[in-house]
């Protein structure tokens, strides 16, 4: 916890520091999705739906306990680049069954559970030119700190690591109103972290992020 506050007190300080210009028409008549040089900052909420692997075999419930926040760098064209950090929770209960294990068998019933908190960089891609919708297309690159815990009856098995991973996502920044610096932001994302540990071989799941966004 005091890394991700040290990190939000770093990303606050860099978008103080990169003031963003008032927006100014172009010749067509719109203002420029892509802002003069500054700063966005985001925080979101996260909704979780297990995919592949996970939901096969570890986690298929759905989860709401997610939160994101992101730094943009918006250059004088349709590119930014930022960085970021979230946290999400996953946990499931499963029916009572029989369990079979080296030496023996167990009928109880299983909790399995995972807690992810990946640090990453990213660059998005805003195509279009609006007053109100800024849409954009980009990719999150980074590490990803996985607790991971499985319980059956008394027994518990722990995984800590970290692990690479990429989310791949797309969405648009809804501004209140052209220049205010205050919006909305809505996005999908897909993740996938490289996780070879038993029978899993990755850890992937759908995000759905709604949040406020703060131009600087």
């Amino acid at each position: 916890m005091k890394k991700s506050i040290a990190l939000l007190f770093i990303i606050i300080a860099l978008a103080w520091v990169n003031p963003v210009d008032a927006q100014e028409p172009d010749k067509s008549g719109f203002i420029r999705t892509y802002a003069k040089p500054g700063g966005l900052l985001s925080f979101e909420w996260i909704i979780s739906m297990p995919s592949g692997d996970m939901k096969k075999e570890f986690i298929s419930k759905t989860s709401t306990r997610g939160f994101a926040i992101e730094y943009r760098y918006m250059f004088d064209s349709p590119i930014s680049v930022g960085a970021g950090f979230s946290w999400q929770a996953f946990y499931e209960k499963k029916e009572r069954a029989t369990y079979e294990f080296e030496g023996g068998a167990m009928t109880t019933t299983r909790f399995n559970y995972l807690y992810s908190f990946p640090i990453f960089v990213n660059a998005h891609y805003y195509p279009i030119k609006n007053e109100i919708f800024l849409p954009f297309v980009g990719i999150n690159l980074g590490m990803f700190n996985l607790d991971k815990k499985d319980q059956v009856g008394q027994f518990t098995v722990d995984d800590n690591s970290w692990q690479f991973g990429f989310q791949p996502e797309i969405g648009t920044v809804i501004q209140l109103s052209p220049g205010s610096g205050l919006g909305f932001i809505v996005k999908g994302k897909y993740t996938y972290i490289l996780y070879n540990e038993g029978i899993y071989n990755n850890i992937s799941h759908f995000d759905i992020h709604v949040g406020a966004t703060f131009v600087f």
